[in-house]
């Protein structure tokens, strides 16, 4: 991204408020599994973000959810795909990654059978891109993001004890253009439910930006 600081602070911000109200839901115990606490986080992400202006640049969210046609857990490397499109002042950029989640605090056991299933799930979505990461979510230390390079090259282990993020960070950078893969990406409606198999994601979500004060093309919603 170009370096207009203004945005990058208030997309973080937002991304802050997000991560604040998920963990909130958590902590009161609203949601407990990680489909469930996936969903209020692109949900609250789509509430926080849709259809607002920051720094002169109006947001559209788009989420997309497996309709749930019989589908087994182990067909999807990842939990979701997250794309991004940013189109303001002669700049244009789209791109996404790839993410698994887990529950797990950072003094819980994690065992082998569990490290052994989440590296399998990762060496499925580096099959697809390099920009594949794992965000788990955690009372205690809020939600992180590791690289699932970094899973797979470690040993057996709770995820906590590996190379991470705090999700701000991790946004700020790809909001930066730091982290991303410029092959993730949709031109067209249709081509929405393509993306979300063809990275074999259970969910999708696509942040819009664009400048306010030109007229846009949202054909994509």
């Amino acid at each position: 991204m170009f370096a207009n600081k203004k945005l990058i602070t208030n997309l973080v911000f937002n991304i802050g408020k997000v991560e604040k109200q998920t963990l909130e839901a958590m902590r009161d115990g609203r949601i407990e599994q990680e489909p469930a606490i996936t969903d209020r986080l692109l949900g609250v992400m789509e509430h926080v973000l849709n259809d607002k202006t920051t720094a002169g640049v109006r947001w559209t969210v788009k989420t997309l959810t497996d309709r749930g046609r019989g589908s087994q857990e182990n067909e999807f490397g990842a939990d979701f795909l997250a794309a991004l499109e940013l189109s303001v002042e002669g700049y244009r950029i789209a791109k996404g990654f790839l993410a698994q989640s887990k529950r797990i605090e950072p003094s819980q056991t994690f065992s082998s059978e569990e490290f052994s299933r989440l590296k399998e799930q990762c060496e499925k979505m580096l099959s697809h891109s390099s920009a594949s990461f794992v965000f788990l979510y955690s009372q205690q230390s809020g939600i992180v993001v590791v690289p699932a390079i970094e899973v797979l090259a470690a040993r057996n282990c709770n995820p906590h004890e590996l190379i991470s993020k705090p999700m701000k960070k991790f946004y700020q950078e790809h909001f930066e253009c730091f982290i991303g893969d410029p092959n993730i990406r949709s031109a067209n409606p249709q081509a929405l439910e393509e993306l979300r198999n063809r990275y074999e994601a259970r969910r999708l979500v696509i942040l819009h930006g664009y400048n306010e004060h030109e007229p846009v093309q949202l054909s994509m919603f």
